[in-house]
């Protein structure tokens, strides 16, 4: 059913210790026996978990199970195993053994081809199909911030003097580095108070002039 040997010698080894763990003696049992159910145990188990490469859960392993068996009943009566035949041999509902069924669908590899090949060299994959929703691969992303910066940039430029400029940017970390009013103050030279309220003139400016370019939108964002 697809998985290795040693894995599933690897789960009845694991259900031989679990039995081993639990046995007791005194009901008279032999451990033969009462380690067989833990062996078969760990051996369903490993099975479900490496046999395929989703992993369906136990219950419905064994579902599937009834279904191949009750399929070979029907083969060797000359019976043809439909879903309905199954389910009536089983004593189960129709939609039990068709969700079963559709459950071990094949998988395929993203890497396959999504279209026949018309003259022999590799198409589009299943995967070039599956949109990228990352951010960072988007590649009008950097250009959409580079435009932004630059239309930021020619804004604080054109409408405010040296000064301002200067305790805008550090500021509002335009070039990297965020600083405090108190910070700035030391740095430049003047009061904090004075900082600040040139910091602010400066920004309602720059407001008026985002409003008169139609670009207000684009300067909150930044």
């Amino acid at each position: 059913m697809g998985a290795e040997m040693a894995d599933l010698v690897q789960g009845g080894l694991i259900g031989l210790l679990r039995g081993i763990e639990k046995f007791d003696s005194s009901k008279g049992f032999k451990i033969s026996t009462y380690v067989y159910w833990w062996i078969r145990q760990g051996v369903s188990r490993a099975l479900v978990e490496n046999s395929r490469t989703l992993r369906l859960p136990s219950h419905l392993h064994e579902r599937l199970s009834l279904i191949r068996n009750a399929k070979i009943r029907l083969e060797e009566k000359g019976i043809t195993p439909s879903i309905d035949r199954i389910a009536e041999c089983l004593n189960m509902s129709q939609k039990k053994v068709r969700n079963a069924t559709e459950a071990i669908s094949k998988v395929f590899s993203l890497d396959r081809e999504a279209f026949p090949s018309l003259n022999g060299l590799p198409g589009e994959t299943l995967h070039s199909y599956i949109a990228d929703v990352r951010l960072e691969n988007n590649p009008w992303h950097g250009v959409d911030e580079w435009a932004l910066k630059d239309e930021v940039n020619k804004l604080i430029n054109t409408t405010l003097g040296e000064r301002e400029r200067d305790i805008i940017r550090l500021y509002y970390g335009l070039d990297n580095e965020c600083l405090t009013w108190e910070d700035i103050s030391k740095r430049i030279g003047l009061s904090r108070e004075r900082v600040r309220q040139v910091g602010l003139v400066a920004l309602e400016k720059l407001k008026n002039a985002a409003r008169k370019g139609r670009m207000e939108a684009m300067l909150v964002k930044y």
